[in-house]
């Protein structure tokens, strides 16, 4: 009995969700992937704990979109389970129209969604190339797409999986750790004129970012942000402290950029500031751009915003390219996580109809209209 695109997908997404892949422990989630890949026409080759699947158009080279590439990308990695579960997070149970487990929403439903429109685009078809890569260490950053993207077959642009409940998003702002270290001097809390207290140091930094100027506001990410979120200072409650040690979380946008953002807080404050981590900037692609136009005409919401988080998008700048993909943000790395089946069968016809109209494929479109190989 034939099944719908659909139903493939919810088929594959109960079974990726039944093998544990938390970040660095991938490989079996990869290698079943390889398999079903291969099964279904696609060039399969292994990358560490990533796999990538090649579609090469066998169409006339007049045909539309004629020697193109797209690459659909997403990951393969989990967070840790963690408490607050009510249930088995492993399970892959359908209950209520939703599918449950741990990376049901983020993302392994786009990692079904990606294959499965993948896996019914036929050759034929089309005369350009598609590409999947669903790719490991996404949470934690390390051996993922960053590490093997530089020998992905030649692509133009890239659609990657996230859960932005299909909403296009054209960009995601950067992330700046950064540290700051008031250097003070201790003595006795009855005699503070002896000393110099770190801790208010801290405090009038603390202030002083809350009130600096980071640029004006991006018209898709909006204004950039920066927030003191750990403040650690003192030993006893009788002793002024010497040092306190204030952690930052910044986000920067276009309009103001990691090394903008380091340079006001450094004119801004009195303490010592340590760049921890400055290296993931913001992303952005026109919003005029050929993938953005073809994915808000296929999300089912035709929303166009910034995504939230952090993403692989990151480690993709080079190319134009939207977020997109099932699920929602409150569900990433939440307890008794889930997705809908609605959003997983919608995801399939999104990134379908953004392949077909990207890559220029003549009708019929589909694998099994043409007898194909899926």
């Amino acid at each position: 009995m034939t099944t719908s695109p659909a139903e493939q997908a919810v088929d594959l997404l109960q079974r990726l969700v039944r093998i544990p892949s938390v970040s660095g422990e991938e490989e079996a989630c990869r290698d079943m992937l390889a398999a079903w890949l291969g099964r279904h026409g696609l060039d399969t080759t292994i990358h560490g704990r990533n796999v990538v699947g090649v579609l090469e158009g066998t169409a006339p080279v007049t045909a539309p979109g004629a020697g193109r590439g797209l690459l659909l990308c997403t990951h393969i990695d989990v967070v840790p389970v963690g408490p607050g579960w009510t249930r088995d997070p492993w399970d892959g149970a359908i209950e209520g129209g939703r599918l449950h487990g741990r990376g049901s929403n983020d993302a392994k439903s786009s990692v079904a969604a990606m294959a499965v429109a993948a896996a019914n685009l036929h050759p034929r078809s089309f005369a350009g190339r598609l590409v999947v890569a669903f790719v490991c260490d996404e949470e934690t950053g390390g051996e993922g797409i960053e590490a093997c993207g530089g020998d992905l077959p030649a692509v133009d642009a890239t659609v990657v999986g996230e859960p932005t409940e299909l909403d296009v998003c054209p960009g995601q702002r950067g992330l700046l750790r950064a540290r700051l270290v008031a250097h003070g001097r201790s003595c006795h809390a009855s005699r503070p004129h002896e000393g110099r207290n770190a801790l208010e140091i801290a405090a009038r930094d603390i202030v002083a970012l809350s009130q600096l100027d980071l640029g004006e506001a991006d018209p898709v990410l909006g204004r950039a942000t920066l927030q003191a979120t750990v403040c650690n200072a003192g030993t006893r409650s009788n002793v002024v402290p010497g040092e306190a040690v204030v952690e930052l979380d910044g986000r920067p946008t276009p309009q103001c950029g990691n090394e903008a953002m380091v340079e006001r807080i450094r004119a801004a404050v009195e303490s010592e500031l340590v760049v921890k981590s400055a290296r993931l900037h913001p992303v952005s692609t026109p919003t005029d751009a050929e993938i953005v136009r073809l994915a808000t005409e296929a999300s089912p919401t035709g929303r166009v915003r910034g995504f939230g988080g952090m993403s692989d998008m990151v480690h993709l700048a080079h190319l134009p390219g939207v977020v997109m993909g099932p699920g929602t943000s409150e569900q990433s790395h939440a307890p008794d996580e889930s997705v809908a089946l609605e959003q997983v069968a919608l995801a399939v016809d999104a990134y379908a109809t953004i392949a077909r109209r990207f890559l220029g494929v003549r009708a019929p479109a589909s694998a099994a209209a043409e007898g194909g190989a899926s």
